[in-house]
């Protein structure tokens, strides 16, 4: 179960956003995801502690990112066994200073399409489409 401040945070992050089933994965000393799903105007979090996690980065934990896998309605391809593998729309932010600064979509692309080892080029993931994040208001999060 998400603690309020959880819950507020994670609706700034959602705010806007199309779609209702998302990969939620924050990166710090190791990365944590969460698949996140609204239904019925509520959330569901698979695991809590990964949003709690995320709570306590924006609060000042250390340096951080946000990965957040948007997956659409839309079929990228079929695999092999007949199972229809969707678009997903991936944005992200950094974590700094108590608030979370959006990564335009070149960022993203380099940030997923470079090997980290050497800098080479990779390929983009299929059916993977890299977005602008959005700015998220965390007022309501910040607030007492």
């Amino acid at each position: 179960m998400l603690s309020p401040r959880a819950h507020t945070l994670l609706r700034a992050v959602l705010n806007g956003l199309p779609h209702d089933h998302h990969l939620l994965t924050l990166h710090t000393r190791h990365a944590m995801s969460t698949a996140v799903d609204r239904r019925r105007g509520g959330l569901y979090v698979e695991h809590p502690p990964v949003v709690e996690r995320l709570c306590t980065a924006v609060d000042g934990g250390g340096a951080a990112a946000l990965i957040l896998r948007s997956f659409t309605d839309q079929v990228s391809h079929t695999l092999p066994d007949g199972v229809d593998v969707p678009v997903k729309l991936v944005r992200g932010w950094t974590i700094a200073d108590r608030r979370l600064f959006p990564l335009d979509e070149a960022r993203m692309f380099d940030a997923h399409c470079t090997d980290a080892a050497s800098g080479e080029p990779l390929p983009p993931e299929r059916g993977v489409v890299y977005t602008d994040a959005p700015d998220v208001d965390l007022t309501g999060f910040h607030d007492p």
